[in-house]
């Protein structure tokens, strides 16, 4: 059986060797979290685990921006209209809406707006990307189009913000189409630079296609699955170190031993753990390399 950290491993791993985490994608803005999240949160404070939480339609934007607002430092928000809700309303991604969350912050008094976005400063320092967004074809691909046009109008507002990108993607069941291609050629045609695939599930040389982009990669608890094979065997040989984000996807994706809980940041120290373990490097230099590319990518 795995000799898995106990929580007062972790606890003293965190104290005495002063050692930082940071979850790349949460959703503590999330319904699940509701009467929870600020006691996840302050417990995250306590023991040195940075937090972006990310939207997925604009109320859960807006709350996340909210809750880090409520924050000094290490608590942040990612805005965005994640592709599963792209179609379910006409203009689903409102570009307004989000220019003025950005540029006044979740108290959302508009802006008066001269139509050029470039040079305003930020009314709150805690937007530090665009997404999720992407492409998902699991349930169908029928929505392609209107995904691919939410997502080309979240790049662009990234671009105009210069603030980072979470993409997300998820092929179709059957695996007929391959969300990881259609999501690289757009990104390639819009010249996309500061980006991350969220919880990438593609294989070694579709990793490869998105580094040399100059994507990061995320990994999630899944890592620590015990048939996660081909992404362990990636993460180990394929993926460098300096080119991975690690994150929860808290609710979901709870990592061994905790599979099939409620997820929550406290655990990316699992996936720090295994990943330290696949990379055959100490525990201590992972969570160095591993919190310096989260900083660099959000600019924290």
């Amino acid at each position: 059986m795995p000799n898995y950290p106990t929580a007062t491993d972790i606890f003293r791993s965190v104290l005495v060797l002063n050692i930082m985490l940071f979850d790349s994608h949460a959703h503590i803005n999330f319904e699940s979290f509701e009467n929870i999240w600020k006691e996840v949160l302050d417990d995250c404070q306590k023991n040195d685990i940075w937090v972006v939480n990310i939207g997925s339609q604009f109320p859960t934007s807006k709350r996340a921006v909210e809750i880090a607002e409520e924050y000094e430092k290490g608590v942040y928000a990612s805005i965005g209209v994640h592709p599963i809700h792209s179609h379910e309303q006409e203009n689903a991604f409102d570009y307004k809406k989000f220019v003025d969350l950005i540029t006044v912050g979740a108290g959302l008094v508009p802006a008066q707006d001269s139509g050029d976005h470039k040079g305003r400063p930020y009314n709150t320092n805690k937007i530090v990307a665009i997404g999720e967004t992407g492409l998902d074809f699991f349930h169908s691909a029928k929505y392609f189009e209107i995904q691919k046009k939410t997502f080309i109008e979240q790049i662009n507002l990234a671009k105009e913000f210069d603030l980072s990108l979470i993409i997300h993607g998820r092929n179709s069941k059957d695996g007929a189409i391959n969300c990881y291609q259609e999501i690289y050629k757009i990104i390639k045609k819009e010249k996309v630079k500061n980006a991350v695939v969220h919880c990438f599930g593609g294989n070694a040389d579709e990793a490869k296609q998105f580094m040399g982009l100059g994507l990061y990669i995320g990994v999630t608890g899944i890592v620590t699955f015990k048939n996660a094979k081909e992404l362990q065997s990636m993460v180990r040989d394929v993926i460098p170190l300096e080119k991975i984000l690690i994150e929860t996807d808290s609710p979901y994706l709870a990592p061994d031993p905790h599979r099939g809980e409620q997820n929550k940041p406290q655990y990316v120290e699992y996936v720090a753990r295994k990943i330290a373990e696949l990379k055959n490097i100490s525990y201590e230099k992972a969570c160095e390399v591993l919190c310096a590319n989260a900083r660099k990518f959000y600019n924290v």
